[in-house]
């Protein structure tokens, strides 16, 4: 009998061993293993583009472990869903041999959960095998996300490969996930009314204003969002911003093999600092945009939107927008063909639109919606939302808010990033008296001469390869 005890003794030593248990002693055995991906982290401070290997990737992805570490001014930062409990952690590393590297550990909590954050200082031991260095205890109090900073002390130089974290949860029902894309969730609108309407416009309005620190880069405000396409404001680099408005082809171009010339938007005109092609990838269609630095944080920017059918099947989109209220400016009208359809009302998204930079929050205020009915002239204020997000699975991608701002109780809001609690508020506000003030003759009248300039851009008809 002791000896088998002996021999369970020496296989369970063995096991612990393997997660580099020499650096600790056992206290339990541990009820569940997670392993995390050292790639689901982010380079801190945060620089756009790839200065370094161990920037994230984001979903898919294309890189398996963190090296090529050269920069000491650089932290490496894991935004991770933790349930309650009580668990060890660990790297799983490789260290060139004969260098020692010091770091500074912190963990911290990404909101208020009642977790007291430490730091605590860690060295890697250079072998030049794979090796599994214990770091600390956790215990975490609350189920939610925390944050898990490696800064570096002494110069990395390179030398260091960290494969994966390792968490060993002592108490039943625990988990540690790390998310499966490092940009940020997508949240949606879909505005309504509570008065009485035809739901059949002929115009469409809404303003969004973007607060102070809440535009991180690859961020679309996208502000009406129609049967056929979207127009709104983007962050597109550090120095360029843009205005967006885009419509969809009859079928998608790229996956539909029965699509034809007659399928494809085209273009009716446009303002000359508009810039126009097609894109794909979502669908495909005709997308034009105006580079406009003048839309920042703080300012209004007003949209305004134009369908007007045609004879023979179409309709001609057109789109406008107004910054701080300094004057409209055109953007392009598009002619979509085999459709007859007035508007029926809009929906708004904020959306991160690939980059990795999820832990940095974008917000957004979406208001003043409104639609005119095109059989009476008369302005419906949409003062009625319904939510729509993507993601929201448990452990994954549940950092955004959505509903009436409680600052500005006259405004829908959105956020999304940064790793912060799910908040979604009410869905309705006071119908609104304060109808736009429009001339829309001028903006009619703009319209007619498009049609009048449609010949000037034959030669930018989309044709079926």
């Amino acid at each position: 009998m002791k000896y088998i005890l002996l021999f369970i003794l020496l296989t369970f030593s063995l096991v612990e061993n393997s997660y580099g248990q020499t650096n600790k002693p056992s206290k339990q055995k541990a009820m569940d293993i997670f392993i995390i991906p050292a790639n689901k982290a982010y380079a801190e401070p945060f620089t756009p583009g790839r200065t370094n290997n161990f920037i994230p990737v984001g979903w898919p992805e294309t890189w398996d472990a963190i090296s090529d570490w050269h920069n000491k001014n650089k932290s490496v930062v894991w935004y991770l869903y933790q349930k309650a409990g009580d668990y060890d952690f660990y790297f799983d590393n490789k260290v060139l041999k004969g260098i020692n590297l010091s770091f500074d550990l912190k963990v911290s909590q990404c909101y208020d959960m009642g977790f007291k954050g430490f730091s605590k200082k860690i060295q890697f031991n250079g072998t030049g095998k794979c090796d599994t260095l214990f770091c600390t205890e956790v215990k975490i109090p609350k189920t939610g996300y925390y944050r898990y900073e490696l800064k570096p002390i002494s110069d990395p130089a390179g030398a260091i490969t960290i494969q994966t974290l390792i968490f060993k949860s002592f108490k039943p029902d625990g988990k540690v996930n790390h998310t499966d894309y490092q940009s940020s969730p997508s949240v949606h609108l879909a505005f309504s009314s509570t008065e009485p309407t035809t739901k059949s416009y002929d115009w469409l309005y809404e303003e969004i204003t973007v607060p102070k620190d809440s535009d991180p880069l690859a961020t679309f405000y996208m502000a009406i969002g129609f049967y056929r396409g979207y127009f709104g404001i983007q962050t597109n680099s550090e120095t360029e911003r843009r205005v967006l408005f885009s419509v969809w082809d009859s079928k998608d171009a790229e996956n539909d093999t029965s699509v034809t010339n007659a399928d494809f938007v085209t273009l009716v005109d446009k303002d000359p600092a508009t810039t126009t092609n097609s894109f794909g990838g979502e669908g495909t269609g005709g997308q034009s945009y105006i580079k406009d630095a003048n839309w920042k944080t703080g300012k209004p920017v007003q949209f305004l939107m134009n369908v007007r059918p045609q004879d023979n099947g179409s309709v001609i989109l057109s789109a406008w927008y107004n910054i701080d209220n300094v004057g409209w400016k055109y953007v392009a009208s598009w002619r979509a063909p085999k459709e007859k359809k007035i508007f029926d009302g809009f929906y708004s998204f904020l959306e991160n639109y690939g980059y990795t930079n999820g832990q940095q929050r974008r917000e957004a205020y979406y208001y003043n919606a409104w639609g005119r009915e095109d059989s009476t002239g008369k302005w419906i204020n949409f003062n009625k939302v319904r939510f729509s997000n993507t993601d929201g699975k448990e452990g994954q991608r549940v950092d955004y808010e959505q509903g009436v701002s409680q600052k500005y109780p006259d405004r829908f809001y959105m956020s999304s990033g940064g790793y912060t609690p799910t908040l979604k508020t009410e869905n309705e506000i006071p119908v609104s008296t304060h109808e736009p003030v429009l001339d829309l003759k001028k903006f009619q009248i703009r319209v007619d001469e498009a049609i009048e300039n449609e010949y000037k851009h034959a030669q930018s008809i989309r044709m079926k390869p």
